[in-house]
């Protein structure tokens, strides 16, 4: 009867070529949610933890101003190989208060796959009779037939908005939870606000194009716990910073 080999465990290392595709073909132009968490004394144990329980505890949209926070990776985002792995961009995720009186109470950042992220704006519907000439940057999106949060949008307005063709939108920040055809308006409040039309001049109306909207949209990426719970009031900030590698090299018998 043969004796049992003894067993020796070595370092097995993949190419910096391999590393690089599967990082790039995981994260490159997908979306996340920075989320927020209050389950003050919860462990959350992936493989164990149900997903959709544990997301349950989110602060509610809208106390003290919270709001989820997106981000996505680009191509550019990808680093080169080095020590062993291939890492990302660093993204953050910043929670502002809005300096009422509610205080918004927390115990974990979570980062979840997204939805619903606007890739492309569809054309002006309908446009105000009249405009001022210039770029118009970071604009938010305050009308919605959907129930998509977040999107802001840069204009610029030609030939003093004389037609809806004068008006020409480029996507600023994606939000989450649009889809394809909502029906979204910047007011004229809004506009007048940024000296781009005069009172009595109307809105700007037009459409979602296209959305991000992935299989594994909700699913947890990664959940980091506060050393105690937080409570965050005055109009302060709570700023997270996310910085993602894999590794290239694996120990194994």
């Amino acid at each position: 009867m043969d004796s049992e080999k003894p067993q020796m465990a070595i370092t097995a290392h993949i190419s910096s070529d391999e590393v690089t595709a599967q990082v790039t073909n995981r994260f490159v132009d997908q979306y996340f949610e920075g989320r927020l968490i209050n389950a003050p004394g919860t462990v959350y144990e992936p493989g164990f933890t149900d997903d959709a329980n544990f997301l349950s505890f989110e602060v509610v949209a809208g106390t003290a101003g919270y709001q989820r926070q997106t981000f996505n990776y680009i191509s550019g985002d990808v680093s080169t190989y080095a020590d062993d792995g291939v890492g990302l961009e660093q993204k953050a995720t910043i929670f502002a208060h809005d300096g009422g009186a509610t205080q918004m109470d927390f115990s974990h950042a979570v980062v979840v796959w997204s939805t619903g992220n606007v890739l492309t704006l569809g054309s002006v519907g309908s446009a105000p009779t009249a405009g001022v000439d210039g770029t118009y940057t970071n604009i938010p999106i305050d009308i919605t037939s959907g129930s998509g949060v977040g999107l802001t949008a840069d204009l610029t307005i030609s030939n003093s908005g004389a037609t809806s063709t004068d008006y020409a939108l480029t996507l600023g920040r994606s939000g989450y939870n649009y889809a394809p055809g909502d029906t979204l308006g910047i007011s004229e409040g809004v506009l007048a606000g940024l000296g781009a039309v005069t009172a009595g001049a109307g809105g700007l109306g037009f459409t979602v194009g296209t959305t991000y909207a992935p299989s594994n949209a909700g699913q947890i990426l990664c959940v980091a716990a506060t050393t105690s719970p937080v409570v965050l009031s005055g109009g302060n900030e709570a700023v997270f910073y996310w910085n993602l590698k894999q590794f290239g090299f694996f120990t194994g018998n």
